[in-house]
């Protein structure tokens, strides 16, 4: 893993992240069905992911997220696999990202989905799990340690609707003093944490974790991105993570991002720099031409 001081080294200037995984497997003909979502083309065709990264990787991305957003050892039992099946499979979306990076200076983000990812409702842009934070830590303490053995730069813990798993994952992190990560949060209309916090209160609770290098928003509308850095900046100097999906509308029903245009990640991109965000990409509803645009702008 990189060091904290690595790290932040890096984002001195603006860096490129990747977008959407899902968006680029499609683009690519990959159909997404089922509960693994793209987890489970990396079960199916691991070819697949490793080409998706690349794709970011020639585009100009300066750090590519793994396809480990979902996956678990409960989410695969539930799906009828084992927690073995979901350990190597946390391992090998690491490996993937490796190879797709290979002869590059682009760094590896293991991504860090939130509980409700695994609920495969949309959990993730409602919160209030009903969950505890110790219930919370633990579900989180079991797939850092595996991701963590298989050596990414840092976690891109994102996604993250409430400030309660928040705080979870700062104990989970203090288990891991290696490590470092970003946490970004996702957030309503109203520019709250989906569950209700502010996002002031949920960036405060992230910044209090050592191995906390950045802080930012992810999968948001993009014009809802400026309100969320200055409310990020009224209480942290920690560099600003930004990656907005297309401003579309989830379906949980369908599985599928309505509505998604991207072409709003160049336009506002200098404003976010201006704002002090330095880490900036893609999310649902951005593939890789989007991405190639974003990085010749910043």
């Amino acid at each position: 893993m990189l060091t904290r001081e690595e790290f932040l080294a890096r984002v001195r200037v603006p860096l490129a992240i990747d977008g959407g995984m899902s968006t680029e497997l499609e683009q690519q003909g990959c159909r997404l069905e089922g509960s693994l979502w793209t987890a489970q083309a990396l079960l199916d065709d691991p070819g697949l992911i490793e080409a998706a990264h690349k794709a970011y990787v020639d585009a100009g991305a300066g750090v590519v997220i793994t396809a480990s957003y979902q996956i678990s050892r409960a989410g695969f039992e539930e799906a009828g696999l084992t927690a073995n099946d979901a350990d190597r499979a946390l391992r090998a979306s690491i490996d993937l990202a490796r190879k797709a990076v290979s002869g590059s200076e682009t760094l590896v983000a293991a991504s860090v989905g939130p509980y409700g990812a695994i609920l495969h409702d949309g959990s993730e842009y409602k919160g209030n799990y009903g969950k505890t934070v110790e219930e919370l830590r633990a579900f989180h303490v079991e797939r850092l340690g595996v991701l963590l053995s298989a050596n990414p730069d840092l976690f891109a813990i994102e996604t993250i609707p409430d400030a309660l798993e928040a705080e979870a994952l700062v104990a989970a992190l203090a288990e891991f003093p290696s490590a470092i990560a970003w946490m970004s949060f996702s957030i309503g209309p109203d520019g709250k944490l989906w569950a209700g916090q502010s996002l002031a209160e949920a960036a405060r609770i992230a910044s209090s974790s050592p191995a906390i290098a950045a802080i930012g928003v992810n999968c948001v509308d993009p014009a809802l991105v400026s309100a969320a850095i200055a409310e990020i900046r009224s209480v942290t100097d920690l560099p600003v993570v930004i990656y907005a999906n297309g401003g579309g509308t989830w379906n949980p029903e369908t599985g599928i991002w309505e509505n998604a245009a991207a072409d709003a990640l160049v336009a506002y991109s200098a404003e976010w720099i201006t704002q002090g965000a330095t880490v900036i990409g893609g999310c649902c509803g951005t593939h890789a031409g989007d991405i190639r645009q974003l990085a010749a702008a910043l």
